[in-house]
């Protein structure tokens, strides 16, 4: 029987107690490792035939069998008597299903003596050498990534990545030109014509490239002469226009 406690992770908690036990023939295969390692055999035919009886004796002798139990030690009772019936009668020609059932039923053995023989060892180390510190410590992040994982497979994902990004569209550009208000060009004419008396629509036109800012103009033009702000006067066809001011008209003029 093995026993140890159970230190939990959060210290107020109460520490857990759990047994682990083990019962003598707790199966028929352990009776049938027990029986050949009194004797000091391998499991092997002669190992399996000289025990047969012991095992058949050891069946009998108990009251009450699980169900399940009861089967798997009928099973291997028979294919013992099998084997000691072929040690006592070597002409005795088997099946291939009782040959099969013969190596089943000793590489079964073999497995679980490896088996137990395992616990035997883990509970003979078992609290001699504890693997984790008693009492509480708070986990510590670690980064423990694939062996595959590597610079060149790290650059190959991204350009895969890359690769399968979608493409940005670039748009052309627009730009929206600034409104034109004939209001600011009537009131811009006026006070140039204010101060200078008189004034050439072209020179007030000289530095406006665009046709919208000339029509613009012009018709800022129209609407001074219209309200009386202004005079115009063009002397030819398509020729420059001369713009003066109302009140330069009472001036006297010497000539």
């Amino acid at each position: 029987m093995f026993s140890c406690t159970l230190q939990p992770m959060n210290p107020t908690l109460p520490k857990i107690n759990f047994n682990i036990a083990t019962e003598a023939y707790e199966g028929p295969f352990e009776l049938v490792l027990d029986l050949i390692e009194a004797r000091k055999l391998l499991v092997n035919d002669l190992a399996l035939a000289s025990i047969t009886d012991d095992f058949i004796t050891h069946v009998r002798a108990q009251e009450v069998f699980p169900v399940e139990e009861t089967a798997n030690f009928i099973s291997i009772a028979a294919t013992l008597l099998l084997i000691k019936s072929k040690s006592l009668i070597p002409d005795l020609a088997l099946s291939e299903e009782e040959h099969a059932d013969i190596d089943d039923l000793k590489r079964r053995l073999a497995a679980y003596e490896k088996v137990r023989e395992a616990a035997r060892e883990l509970a003979r180390l078992f609290g001699k050498s504890p693997m984790v510190r008693a009492g509480w410590r708070p986990p510590e992040p670690f980064f423990a990534p694939s062996r595959d994982l590597t610079k060149a497979a790290l650059a190959e994902a991204l350009a895969r990545v890359l690769a399968a990004h979608e493409a940005v569209e670039e748009l052309p550009e627009a730009r929206v030109k600034p409104l034109i208000s004939i209001e600011e060009v009537m009131d811009d004419l006026a006070k140039r014509v204010q101060s200078a008396l008189t004034l050439s629509f072209k020179s007030f036109t000289g530095g406006k490239t665009e046709k919208v800012e000339i029509v613009v103009s012009f018709l800022a033009l129209l609407e001074l002469v219209k309200q009386g702000a202004v005079a115009a006067e063009q002397y030819e066809p398509h020729g420059d226009i001369r713009i003066s001011h109302t009140a330069s008209s009472s001036v006297p003029r010497y000539g």
